[in-house]
């Protein structure tokens, strides 16, 4: 009896990692796991279920990512959806889908920083970082030597930087751009995360279903310009392109009249 229930057990759990089939998903409601203390993509979320074409989405919350990987492997969500950066462990235990956002992770300082250009100069010294944007292992293959001090939000690293208890912050370049008044960034970016969404092992249909409404958003996602291959853009692009050198061109002419 009691080997017939370990069977059992086995059995059920193993149907639930394969997830509900779409036809399900659209008789009751697509579910949604999402992080606690991170904000809900509500205007994503909202879209890709209409590309789907499943009928309403619901919303389960979790705490930490352990929470969310024994739901989701449980049955009890159908995917998670939150800001989770792709990294090739996740592949050992999900389905992941393909990137539905980019986001690019940078350094800034404050302005009146005049010791501080490239990255050899911040060695040694201590840097605020948003945990929920950038990993302290992603800062660490670029920085080895450097301080780090997690900050739950923004404000928290400005403080940081203004008592100099740190020397930069590194986030989301968007992030950063808020406080473009106060902060100068360096020119080149240190990371690019990919968001990805995760699915349980046996969701091959709805993860696919998933990477084909994202591909068909009206905001595709494109390498940057320097990763392109030559001969990649686009004649409008390039059109565009020659147009803007043209205007900096001219820029440059008057500015080097009035300078004479």
């Amino acid at each position: 009896m009691r080997s017939s229930t370990i069977l059992l057990s086995i059995l059920l759990a193993a149907s639930l990692a394969y997830g509900r089939s779409l036809a399900s998903i659209r008789k009751d409601a697509f579910t949604i796991g999402v992080k606690s203390d991170t904000a809900a993509e509500y205007d994503f979320i909202s879209e890709i279920t209409k590309k789907m074409k499943f009928s309403r989405f619901r919303l389960v919350s979790f705490e930490n990512a352990n929470a969310g990987e024994r739901l989701l492997l449980s049955g009890k969500i159908d995917v998670i959806i939150a800001k989770i950066n792709y990294a090739p462990h996740l592949e050992s235990k999900f389905l992941v889908s393909l990137p539905y956002a980019q986001t690019e992770i940078t350094l800034a300082l404050p302005a009146s920083n005049q010791e501080i250009w490239t990255l050899n100069d911040l060695s040694g010294k201590t840097l605020a970082f948003l945990p929920q944007e950038v990993s302290s292992e992603q800062i660490r293959n670029l920085l080895p030597n450097a301080k780090l001090i997690a900050a739950r939000t923004l404000n928290e690293a400005l403080d940081l930087l203004q008592r100099g208890e740190a020397k930069a912050i590194i986030a989301n370049r968007k992030t950063l751009e808020t406080e473009a008044s106060t902060l100068r960034t360096l020119p080149n970016k240190l990371a690019e995360n990919n968001t990805v969404a995760l699915f349980a092992p046996g969701s091959k249909a709805l993860r696919d279903a998933f990477n084909k409404a994202i591909e068909s958003e009206a905001r595709p996602i494109t390498p940057p310009l320097a990763t392109l291959p030559r001969g990649e853009l686009s004649s409008d692009n390039k059109q565009r392109i020659l147009q803007l050198l043209d205007e900096l061109k001219k820029e440059i002419e008057i500015l080097q009249r009035e300078l004479k």
